[in-house]
């Protein structure tokens, strides 16, 4: 499920961004069964439970265990990141893939596409599609 991400500033409401580390498991606390790991930003951790709840769907029961929290200005030190300033525009050029060459079938599937939307006699339909379906493919 892929959620739009929220933005964050360093610091809101006399609170400091922080990342919390969560494991989560479907079923009751006391059963052991797969987990998940999450990793996510929030404030606090009431903040970033709310957002682990929408990454699962309602109606399941979770149990939740925070495993460690780490200020997000403890890493953007570690990493001498420019926090003031202007933000960087990368620019990704993406080459687009050679175009797919048509094959017999292609030709097949577009002439009953215009037999159905552009031919308004049942008939003609009928009669059209029975001659493209007698084009031999020797692709197969």
């Amino acid at each position: 499920m892929n959620l739009p991400n929220p933005k964050f500033d360093i610091s809101c409401e006399n609170q400091d961004l922080k990342i919390f580390f969560f494991t989560v498991q479907g079923g009751p606390v006391l059963i052991r069964l797969n987990e998940d790991f999450q990793a996510i930003m929030a404030y606090n951790e009431q903040g970033a439970i709310d957002q682990i709840r929408k990454i699962y769907p309602q109606g399941n029961q979770i149990s939740v265990q925070k495993r460690g929290e780490v200020p997000i200005a403890r890493i953007i030190d570690a990493i001498n990141l420019n926090v003031a300033g202007t933000p960087q525009e990368l620019k990704i050029h993406v080459t687009p893939p050679p175009p797919r060459e048509k094959t017999v079938n292609d030709f097949i599937y577009g002439m009953m596409l215009i037999a159905d939307k552009f031919v308004e006699n049942k008939r003609d339909q009928a009669s059209l599609k029975r001659i493209i379906g007698k084009i031999k493919n020797h692709e197969d």
